[in-house]
């Protein structure tokens, strides 16, 4: 790798596409501990084989991410009375999965 290339790498100001378990983890907020196993559980997605080297892939780890916020805003509105506040907000984002109770 030239001087240049590595220097580059160092000063990127965004998160490369596939990530080693440590910057995976480092991505999510979670020790590697903690992320490897999220993934076991299925809470993270599995890695892919890049040439050998195990990546994840930082557009699936969002996309788990906006899957876990789903799963808490429907338990969050299950069996209770949901406000105008809780609903419009539910509504912002485009889904209508609130459920309205009278």
């Amino acid at each position: 790798m030239s001087r240049i290339s590595a220097k580059l790498q160092d000063t990127l100001n965004y998160p490369p596409r596939g990530m080693d378990a440590d910057r995976s983890a480092a991505y999510c907020g979670l020790s590697r501990t903690k992320f490897l196993d999220g993934v076991e559980s299925g809470d993270w997605p599995q890695p892919k084989d890049v040439s050998g080297v195990m990546r994840w892939d930082r557009v699936e780890i969002d996309a788990a991410w906006d899957a876990k916020q789903q799963r808490d805003r429907k338990r969050s509105f299950s069996g209770r009375r949901v406000s105008f506040d809780e609903l419009e907000e539910t509504f912002e984002d485009g889904t209508r999965e609130a459920e309205i109770r009278q």
